[in-house]
């Protein structure tokens, strides 16, 4: 088996500290490809199950979880590791960017311009569906607005036309809970 060209060292790959995840996932990746492993971080099983293939593989998996490992601030590893992202490289990788890509700027700002640029198309169930995945992809990220706010947004969204809006608007304004949220408006356009 022929050696691999590994870089000496990885002191130039960043701590992982939570804040600066898109630059230390393009040098972990830099440094995955170059030492031949970073294949274990984003496939399930090895290209074939021969027996030699098989420890070259789990060979590969262990070095990338080291690798990896040994980049992370001792607070993100408490909070990423467990039975199985010490064990498996994929897993480790995939926990990682679940946590991290979502907060980058990029992924924040994508997920706002989501909601921002949505539109009522005539369909209220589609509508209904798409406004309740896009908060929730935006509450994952960490984005936070008054419930009332969003509510009225999702209200506004719908077209001037729409006595549906209207009626809810009225309805929600005469009940006695004063505290109105998106949850409720959902539910009353269904």
């Amino acid at each position: 088996m022929p050696e691999k060209p590994l870089l000496n060292h990885t002191s130039h790959i960043l701590i992982l500290d939570g804040c600066n995840y898109t630059l230390w996932s393009i040098m972990m990746d830099v440094e995955l490809s170059a030492r031949g492993i970073r294949k274990v971080c984003h496939s399930d099983t090895p290209p074939s199950s021969d027996p030699s293939t098989l420890i070259e593989w789990n060979q590969a998996n262990i070095e990338a979880v080291q690798l990896i490992l040994s980049r992370l601030h001792q607070e993100i590893i408490i909070s990423i590791v467990d039975g199985l992202t010490v064990k498996i490289a994929k897993a480790l990788w995939a926990k990682i960017t679940i946590k991290f890509a979502s907060q980058t700027v990029t992924n924040r700002g994508q997920n706002w311009v989501r909601w921002e640029c949505l539109k009522f198309t005539g369909n209220i169930e589609e509508y209904i569906k798409k406004c309740s995945n896009i908060l929730f992809d935006i509450a994952g990220i960490g984005i936070s607005l008054p419930p009332d706010i969003t509510a009225y947004s999702i209200l506004g969204k719908i077209s001037r036309d729409s006595s549906q809006s209207d009626h809810i608007i009225d309805s929600m304004v005469l009940s006695m809970n004063s505290n109105i949220n998106p949850q409720q408006v959902l539910d009353k356009l269904s």
